[in-house]
C-alpha cells in the first residue's frame, strides 16, 4: 500500500529529492527513471527543436530516443518485452502559462478554477475518461485517479498517481508524474512524465513533455509492429498532444473545457 503521509514531497524536481521521496512514499520504482531526468536535464538552455517551427501546429512529437531506451530496457530484463509506451514532445503553445498549466492540470482532475473535483477530458484512444484530483502532501503536490475504458484493443485502466507542480508563472513551472498504485483492474506497473512550461516574450509558451509507461503488452501484434503502431505511434501521439492544444484553445477563448460524458 502507498504510504500518503509525511515526508514532504521536495521543493524544487530534481534526480535525487524526487527518488528519495518516492521511495518514501512506497512508489514503484519505474526501469526509465534516469532517462526522464536526464531529458529534463538536457533542456535547461536548450532551444526548442527546429522541428517545432518549421511545424504548421508549432508541434514537434519524436520517440526515437525513448523507443531506442525502450528497446535496451527491454532487452536487459528490466521490463517486459513489448510493454513499454514512450514519447518526447515540443511544442510553442499560442496561449498565456497560466491558461497552458490550468489545462493540463484539468486533464489530470482538476475542474477549471476549482481546488479539486472530478473532468472528462476528451481521449483519442479510451471513450470513456474520468479523471479525479486532490490535493494530498500539500500545496501544488496532487493525488489523481484515472480511469480509462472503451478503448478497443487497449484494456481497461484505473490506476492512481502523484503529481508535483513546482515553479512560478514568471520562471516557468516543472511538472512530475509518477504512477503510485492500481485503484482497480489495471495493466499499468509503471509510469513516469516530466514537463516543462515556460512564458515566452511574445505570450506563447514554450512545452515540452517526456513520459514512459509499462504495463500494456503489444507483442501479440509482432514486437516491431507493436512499437511502431502501438507503444511509439508518433500520429497517435499527435493527435492526442493537438487534442490537449485544442483543450488550451478552447480555455482562452471561452474560458471552460469541453466535457466528455
Amino acid at each position: 500500500m502507498v504510504s500518503t503521509a509525511a515526508p514532504t514531497p521536495p521543493a524544487q524536481i530534481d534526480r535525487a529529492s524526487y527518488a528519495q521521496w518516492l521511495g518514501s512514499i512506497r512508489a514503484p520504482s519505474t526501469p526509465y527513471f534516469d532517462f526522464a531526468f536526464a531529458w529534463l536535464e538536457a533542456q535547461k538552455n536548450r532551444p526548442l527543436p527546429s522541428a517545432v517551427n518549421a511545424d504548421p501546429d508549432k508541434l514537434f512529437v519524436t520517440v526515437d530516443r525513448p523507443l531506442a531506451e525502450a528497446i535496451k530496457v527491454e532487452s536487459d530484463g528490466d521490463a517486459e518485452e513489448g510493454s513499454t509506451y514512450g514519447l518526447e514532445t515540443y511544442g510553442i503553445v499560442n496561449a498565456p502559462i497560466a491558461t497552458v498549466l490550468e489545462t493540463i492540470l484539468y486533464r489530470w482532475g482538476k475542474p477549471v478554477g476549482q481546488a479539486s473535483g472530478v473532468t472528462h477530458p476528451n481521449d483519442t484512444v479510451f471513450g470513456f475518461r474520468e479523471e479525479k484530483l486532490t490535493q494530498e502532501w500539500g500545496s501544488g503536490s496532487y493525488k489523481t485517479y484515472t480511469i480509462k475504458t472503451n478503448g478497443g484493443i487497449a484494456k481497461d485502466l484505473d490506476d492512481t498517481f502523484s503529481l508535483l507542480v513546482r515553479g512560478n508563472a514568471t520562471d516557468g513551472y516543472v511538472l512530475a508524474g509518477n504512477f503510485l498504485a492500481p485503484n482497480g483492474s489495471t495493466t499499468t506497473t509503471s509510469f513516469i512524465t516530466l514537463m516543462t512550461i515556460k512564458p515566452m516574450s511574445d505570450g506563447r509558451t514554450d512545452y515540452r513533455v517526456a513520459g514512459m509507461q509499462t504495463g500494456q503488452n503489444y507483442s501479440f501484434f509482432g514486437l516491431d509492429n507493436g512499437r511502431k503502431n502501438f507503444g511509439f505511434n508518433v500520429s497517435r501521439i499527435r493527435d492526442g498532444q493537438k487534442d490537449f492544444l485544442n483543450q488550451v484553445k478552447s480555455l482562452k477563448e471561452t474560458g471552460h473545457i469541453p466535457e466528455k460524458h
